[in-house]
């Protein structure tokens, strides 16, 4: 009898020990899940509210990075990819002695890598710069899907923590600027200066007509033609250009580019195609000629904007004032050079229908077809109606801008094929 009551005690205590486990797993898995939740929620609070700015930019940055990083592990039969560190030796922590130019991109360094090859590598800005990181795999994904002789070639980029790089080939005469604006003491001869305003154009028309994609470059000037060790000009820096189905226009709410090269209806009303560039086309003709910056108040009123000057010397039949003196003690062909200010000059007309396409303009400039068009007088700010005492409106200085769909385009005087220049430059009827 005591056995069996014994036996019945031992089973309780068992059944109540149970119980009792059974109640303190309970009690921690309960307990654990109120502090993950808990947690949780303050986790969220912290991400959403309280996170500092420089967290976000950090982790943006670094998703950016595993992006660019995924796109160019698509692009290694392409490019090269080359670590931070390398880059960094190459150009001696970026020294100031390897500094080749800065742009709104960002600095450019002269590097040299282990096997002794010569790079020009462009360090992206991300404060001081306009352009980022949209711009960065912009000019990576335009630059590896074209390839033509008159474009700067891509050999590489970088992209470590919050460092995006690019790595061109080396360009021994550096940019155009610095030969044609006097910041070198290098001489061109016509013969050089006709082969880069070719090498231009045709870089161009492969850009607007011959590659698989159309592509707007936007910001042609002289300090984007990069030149070899023979002068042959290579068109760089695609950080603003873009993407266009055929024969359509854009209508862009932000202006990009450099004033002074750009075209009428771009700066105005926004309006970009192709034909953007070939009005930027014709003033660097103008400035390869000339060997004058296209803007320049220390000169004469009437001498101060390069297009403006160039279209009052060609109303008078004095285009030959235009020209680099130093190249008129060289000696030159007058019949090329007024063929090529010719060209300039259909560049610049008002209306982009009115400019030539790039395939024509390669063609008048090689002697492949007549040039039959006369140009018109280009449309130009008023900039002497504006005192220190008025503001223009955009409304007034788009009045001189009439829109194409709500002005019929003049149609072009067509002079006798017969046309020639004498020795000074002015046309023989």
């Amino acid at each position: 009898m005591c056995r069996l009551l014994l036996e019945e005690h031992v089973s309780l205590d068992q059944q109540s020990s149970y119980t009792k486990s059974n109640n303190t797993r309970l009690f921690y898995l309960v307990g654990g899940l109120i502090l993950f939740l808990i947690l949780l929620i303050l986790v969220m609070a912290f991400w959403k509210f309280i996170r500092p700015a420089p967290l976000g930019k950090c982790v943006k940055r670094k998703d950016s990075c595993k992006a660019a990083k995924d796109y160019f592990n698509g692009k290694l039969e392409t490019i090269s990819y080359f670590s931070f560190r390398t880059l960094k030796e190459a150009s001696k922590n970026f020294h100031e002695c390897n500094l080749l130019g800065k742009g709104g991109f960002g600095p450019v360094y002269r590097g040299k890598l282990q096997d002794g090859r010569l790079v020009a590598i462009k360090k992206l800005s991300f404060e001081k710069s306009k352009q980022g990181e949209p711009e960065f795999l912009a000019e990576v994904r335009m630059i590896t899907s074209i390839q033509h002789k008159n474009l700067v070639r891509l050999l590489g980029c970088c992209c470590e923590g919050p460092e995006r790089l690019l790595v061109y080939e080396y360009m021994k005469n550096r940019s155009l600027d610095r030969v044609i604006f006097g910041k070198s003491n290098q001489y061109l001869n016509w013969k050089a200066r006709f082969q880069i305003i070719l090498g231009i154009a045709r870089g161009l028309q492969y850009l607007h007509e011959e590659s698989h994609l159309r592509i707007v470059h936007r910001d042609i000037k002289a300090s984007n033609i990069l030149l070899d060790g023979n002068f042959q000009p290579k068109i760089g820096d695609f950080g603003l250009a873009r993407f266009f189905p055929e024969d359509q226009a854009y209508l862009s709410t932000t202006f990009a580019g450099t004033l002074g090269y750009t075209a009428p209806e771009y700066v105005i009303r926004g309006e970009l195609s192709e034909k953007a560039d070939i009005y930027s086309f014709g003033v660097v003709v103008l400035e390869i000629i000339s060997c004058r910056k296209n803007t320049d108040l220390r000169l004469s009123s009437e001498m101060q904007y390069l297009p403006e000057y160039a279209w009052k010397l060609y109303e008078r039949s004095k285009m030959i004032d235009l020209i680099d003196p130093r190249m008129q003690k060289d000696g030159f062909s007058v019949k090329d050079v007024m063929k090529t200010l010719h060209v300039a000059l259909l560049c610049l007309q008002p209306l982009p229908d009115m400019r030539p396409a790039m395939s024509e303009i390669v063609a008048m400039l090689t002697w492949k077809v007549e040039m039959v068009k006369s140009p018109i007088k280009p449309t130009f700010f008023d900039r002497r109606r504006q005192t220190d005492n008025e503001i223009v409106s955009w409304e007034t200085i788009s009045n001189g801008f009439p829109s194409p769909l709500e002005t019929e385009s003049p149609s072009l005087t067509q002079p006798p094929n017969s046309r020639e220049f004498d020795a000074k430059g002015e046309i023989i009827v």
